[in-house]
This record gives C-alpha cells, structure tokens and sequence, in this order.
C-alpha cells in the first residue's frame, strides 16, 4: 500500500472512530480519483478524496453528491445510499476530505446492462423533484479549466492542448445553440458506475452530478468503456430517445472531457 493509500485509510478509520464506527481490518479496494476504503467490519466504504483535490479543492462537490444521493435513496431509487452507520459527512481530518456510504457486496459479474438502463431512468424520475443547487453541465467547463490549468503549466503538449481548446469551444457554442432542455443528470453515467447488487444494479459516484441536456447523459452511456454492445443495450432501456446527430455531438463533447482527463492523470 503507498503513502497515499495509507493517508486516506487512516484518515477514514480515524473519523469513523470519532463517531463511534469501529474498524479493525479496513482495506483500500480502489485508489484512483478518489480512495475507497471498505471500513470492515462495518458495512461502511469510506470515499476519500484523492488526486481528484487538485483540481476540486475543499468539500462543495461532496456535499452535492450526498444531497442528490440522499435524495434518490429517499425515493427508493437503485442507487448506493449514502451510509446510515455513521454522518454520511462531508468531513475532513489532516486536510483529507471524505465521505461515508453503504457498502453493497457486489455479485462479481457486470450488472445487465439493460437493467441498468432502466435504474438510470428511475434515477432521472426520481430527481425531477430534486430541489437543491446544481451547477449547469460542469462536466465541460471543469474540464476546460483543467486543460487551460495544465496548459499554463506547461504540463501538456501544447499543440494537442490548443487543438482541444479550440474544439471544446467550438462544439459547446454548437450545443448550446441547440436549446436543449435542462435536467437533473448523472454527470458520469457510464457502465462502470453500476455497482451489481445482490437486488440488482445501483448507479453510484454522483460527484459530476450537474443540471443539463439529457443528452450528456446519452452520450456517458453510449461511450462507456464497458463495450460497444453493452452500452448501446443500456442506452435503449434508458428512456432516452436523441436524434441521431444530437446524440453524436454530446458524444464528442465526451470524448474532449475524458481526453482532458487522461491528460491530467498523465500530468
């Protein structure tokens, strides 16, 4: 386990501890933007912010994760709830920032890829009465920022960071001249957010949780890493129906944002 694996694991078992949560054998089960740490034996994960904090420093975002999260799980929605064991947070310790959630013990096979389709539509049902703050598609213009960010810094090729620049600004002046209408989304809506529970599939990571088109959301699912086939299935049992070339266009503007991405965590 490296430094940073073991910063946010102590951490974790630190404020768990705080609020009566005892751990004596957690393990981290996933470093990448964020560290997950399974605090057993409680059937509590503690999310830690982990590279994810230079680029969204302090708490806000997490406090609107658990909000909209909270929310869903109130509506009885397939998600993974925020935890019930302890103050789901935001908190912070040493200057770490974290959240705590229901551990869910997945099945070990991809959920049905049809079936997540349908719990992302319950999730937009259920959060068309979401009445707490949102930002407006954040998912493009954070990574905008980043790219500028890392431009400035020289941490980037400098030709391929002004080549995606220019087309960032070029398609979001296109999609916003489409008008579409705004909704509560996902933000991040790909496959592998599906955790497949014993009950079925629950979407979880609700941190790029945004107000916009719910061709964002499409466009996550339909470019979802978990394969073509799978995701065009999720896509069809989604509720979603875009015009072809809309489609395409949110597709692209997902592709710049994870283009964006990968060039940060290379950074």
């Amino acid at each position: 386990m490296g430094v940073e694996d073991g910063d946010a694991l102590s951490a974790a078992v630190a404020v768990a501890a705080a609020h009566g949560v005892t751990a004596t054998d957690a393990v981290v089960v996933r470093d990448q933007l964020n560290v997950l740490v399974h605090l057993r034996p409680a059937p509590v994960v503690a999310r830690v912010a982990g590279t994810i904090a230079r680029v969204r420093p302090g708490s806000e975002w997490l406090r609107r994760e658990l909000a909209v999260a909270g929310h869903l799980a109130r509506a009885g929605a397939p998600v993974v709830a925020p935890s019930d064991e302890l103050p789901p947070g935001p908190h912070e310790h040493d200057g770490r920032v974290l959240s705590f959630w229901t551990y869910v013990p997945v099945t070990g096979e991809h959920a049905d890829p049809a079936a997540a389709g349908a719990a992302l539509r319950e999730c937009h049902e259920a959060l068309s009465d979401f009445h707490g703050s949102l930002p407006v598609l954040t998912c493009v213009t954070e990574a905008e920022a980043i790219l500028a960010r890392l431009a400035a810094e020289e941490a980037v090729d400098m030709m391929e960071a002004a080549r995606l620049l220019e087309r960032i600004e070029d398609i979001s002046a296109v999609l916003r001249s489409l008008r579409s209408p705004l909704q509560p989304l996902h933000g991040d809506a790909h496959l592998n957010n599906v955790l497949n529970g014993p009950d079925g599939p629950l979407w979880n990571d609700w941190e790029d949780t945004c107000l916009g088109p719910v061709g964002w959301d499409a466009a996550c699912l339909v470019s979802s890493r978990a394969g073509s086939e799978r995701a065009e299935a999720a896509y069809a049992a989604s509720g979603i129906a875009l015009d072809p070339g809309e489609l395409r266009l949110w597709v692209e503007a997902r592709s710049l944002q994870v283009a964006v991405w990968r060039a940060f965590l290379s950074s």
